[in-house]
């Protein structure tokens, strides 16, 4: 009896002094990204939507339900997808603040962010590839990278849900 009390408590033990994860996930509401040469810099800002404020609107059998929060009409998406909608959306290319529309990102739902906190413990190049890794598959972004000639700036973003 004894014997399975003790074998009981080393194996916890062992759990619990077990390696923690290398990476960190924590949601945020802002996040700062720039491309691998840091010339062009993204900021953006969520606005997170609580499902029991949102108000649905069902127009009838063949048309698409509304959504609204107040007085504002939001995209029907945030009914399925993650209650998130972009609030702002700052892109600085070579030190120049490049004035994008809002009618091209105000009405995007279901976008999420997360800061990556790598743990401490992960140091020199046999790490590199599973870090590597890690940022491109698993983060789901803004992510930002510039064209060879540096003309062209790609900013890609993943939703949870694709």
């Amino acid at each position: 009896m004894t014997c399975k009390i003790l074998t009981t408590l080393a194996c916890l033990a062992s759990f619990a002094t077990a390696d923690v994860a290398p990476f960190e996930r924590q949601k945020t509401d802002k996040n700062t990204v720039s491309s691998f040469d840091g010339s062009a810099v993204l900021t953006v800002t969520l606005e997170r939507f609580k499902r029991d404020q949102l108000r649905r609107v069902d127009k009838g059998e063949d048309k698409a339900p509304e959504v609204w929060f107040g007085n504002r009409k939001l995209p029907m998406d945030l009914l399925w997808r993650t209650p998130t909608m972009i609030k702002s959306f700052d892109l600085t290319i070579d030190g120049k603040k490049i004035p994008i529309p809002a009618r091209f990102w105000n009405d995007l739902p279901g976008m999420y962010m997360e800061k990556v906190i790598v743990n401490k413990r992960l140091k020199g190049h046999e790490h590199e590839f599973e870090l590597w890794y890690f940022y491109k598959n698993k983060c789901g972004g803004p992510k930002i990278s510039r064209s060879a000639n540096r003309g062209t700036v790609l900013i890609s973003w993943g939703r949870p849900e694709e």
